[in-house]
């Protein structure tokens, strides 16, 4: 009786931070983002993207800008040719990375474009989060590539990237509804 007893125990304690976590993880708030409009342009013969998304970031995301942990945003971008029949033709893809990060001695907030090293500084989250979310002049593409095309359509999708998180931090992101940040794909045709 008394190592079943002694079992049970074990248990119920093994069970007590499994049900908290249980408890605890429906509390926190999702983040979102959510892409509000989107066009494309040919600006020096290079097809550019406009869009606008707004970045409502969790509680746990801004924790961690504020700590200094660097948060990667991706843009993905796909053109494609729609097809009556089958599915649709990719004529390209595109794929941009920004990193938002506070300084650790400035205390200013950091945009920094992933390929160009262009970097814009915010003095505040806020200031940063709102410039992130009006992307302007983002190329994609020479327009020789879609020369002769018409009615094409682009979906744009905006996202939060967990597997560019600091290792620990990366299991417990996985996990959390927290950190599950995408706008979902936007679409539009073109309008050439």
């Amino acid at each position: 009786m008394l190592k079943r007893f002694t079992l049970f125990s074990m248990r119920g304690l093994l069970g007590v931070p499994l049900l908290l976590a249980l408890l605890w993880l429906p509390s926190v708030r999702a983040g979102t983002i959510t892409l509000t409009a989107a066009n494309e342009h040919i600006t020096n013969d290079m097809v550019m993207i406009d869009a606008d998304a707004d970045f409502q970031f969790s509680d746990d995301a801004i924790k961690a800008i504020n700590s200094g942990v660097p948060i990667t945003i991706e843009f993905d971008i796909r053109v494609s040719r729609p097809r009556k029949l089958l599915w649709d033709t990719e004529l390209l893809s595109a794929h941009r990375e920004y990193v938002i990060e506070r300084h650790a001695l400035s205390k200013q907030f950091i945009i920094a474009d992933q390929i160009t090293g262009d970097r814009r500084i915010h003095g505040s989250l806020e200031l940063a989060i709102d410039d992130l979310g009006r992307i302007r002049n983002l190329p994609i593409a020479e327009a020789r590539q879609l020369e002769g095309e018409k009615d094409l359509d682009v979906a744009m999708r905006v996202r939060l990237a967990i597997r560019s998180l600091p290792g620990p931090l990366i299991p417990i992101a996985y996990v959390s509804p927290g950190w599950h940040m995408s706008s979902g794909w936007f679409r539009w045709q073109t309008e050439q």
